[in-house]
């Protein structure tokens, strides 16, 4: 499922369960080799592919 166009992706973003499930995608089709994601509130590392590190969602 494809977000809607009229939303910025820092809207997309902005709700963990949509933040997790697109860096799940993109690892899963092969579309990046190296990815983080990062909560801007307290700098935690939520998702690193490089090291195989990954919380689930409920924790982002």
């Amino acid at each position: 499922m494809r977000a809607s166009p009229e939303f910025s992706s820092a809207d997309r973003y902005h709700y963990a369960k949509n933040a997790h499930e697109a860096v799940l995608r993109l690892r899963d089709v092969g579309l990046v080799t190296q990815m983080q994601a990062i909560r801007i509130e307290d700098g935690a590392v939520l998702f690193d592919l490089a090291s195989g590190a990954g919380l689930p969602a409920d924790q982002w």
